[in-house]
């Protein structure tokens, strides 16, 4: 490969990037019930067209869109920051980049209720039943704990994470939503949980945190269920090809998060001494599975 071929590549990596622009900003005048103007309006619509997308784009609801949205802001805005900050000591999560990539989890309830509740014995039942409470390690600026509250109305929630700017980011939003009373946010290490025998359901985002404490996480989620109660450990999974895998590590592992070889989440869930242990796919295209395991009765 010459200078020549190098240019070639960015120019068409650089057409992907823009196609994600187009979508951006129809997708946010959907969600915002806003209009894009005259020309913009018609050159995005160029755009969907030809990605075959203009129709999913118009049909689909604002809620289901928001995190879809939050993901494209996500990748840019993080790409932005890494370019602009490109050493560890300089590099630091923005209020606004935080927020998009904590709204991306907001369509994450809707998923478990439809798809994934389903297939753990009991776990609906139990996030119906009153005194139901979800554990949310990491819970960032607060938009899963929010969003599975919309999903659950009787849940209470517990929110965890390590950083004091996200506490205050996810307290605000708590607070405008109205669900103070709801949802209980610390900050502190999930691993540092004191509960015992206190939650239905213990979400971990492993893509975001450390293989150590994840590790530490899983083994003190265990005694921190109810007897049945369920772990759910997010996972990310490499892409379908070397570039894909080369990808995965790279985003993940930049922001300090875990990317598990095969079989090595299941077998840290295992090892903890959970039970009915299994793999279940994410939304089709996305690039992250889930790993279940059971607390023993």
């Amino acid at each position: 490969m010459d200078i020549q071929d190098l240019r070639i590549m960015v120019a068409k990596h650089a057409t992907s990037t823009n196609a994600l622009v187009a979508l951006g900003l129809a997708i946010d005048a959907r969600v915002r019930g806003t209009t894009l103007d005259g020309d913009t309006a018609r050159r995005t619509e160029a755009v969907l067209g030809e990605l075959g997308i203009s129709d999913v784009v118009a049909n689909t609801s604002a809620r289901e869109l928001a995190p879809v949205l939050a993901g494209i802001k996500a990748d840019l805005l993080s790409g932005g920051k890494l370019l602009s900050e490109p050493s560890e000591s300089s590099r630091h999560l923005e209020d606004g980049m935080r927020q998009a990539f904590g709204d991306v989890s907001a369509g994450f309830p809707l998923l478990l209720k439809r798809l994934i509740a389903p297939l753990l014995a009991d776990l609906p039942e139990r996030l119906e039943s009153p005194g139901a409470t979800f554990l949310d390690i990491g819970v960032g600026v607060g938009a899963l704990s929010i969003a599975m509250l919309r999903q659950w109305p009787g849940l209470k929630v517990v929110g965890v994470d390590p950083m004091p700017e996200a506490i205050a980011q996810a307290r605000s939003n708590v607070m405008a939503a109205g669900l103070d009373d709801r949802i209980e946010l610390r900050t502190g290490l999930g691993q540092d949980i004191t509960e015992e025998n206190a939650f239905d359901l213990v979400f971990v985002p492993s893509a975001f945190i450390p293989e150590p404490q994840v590790r530490a996480i899983v083994a003190r989620g265990r005694a921190a269920l109810r007897p049945g109660g369920w772990l759910l450990l997010a996972m990310v999974k490499p892409g379908p090809d070397a570039l894909g895998e080369a990808l995965a590590y790279f985003r993940t592992g930049i922001f300090g998060g875990t990317v598990f070889e095969k079989d090595a989440a299941r077998d840290c869930v295992e090892q903890c001494g959970y039970v009915e242990t299994r793999m279940l796919p994410g939304p089709a295209g996305a690039p992250v599975a889930f790993v279940v395991g059971r607390k023993p009765v």
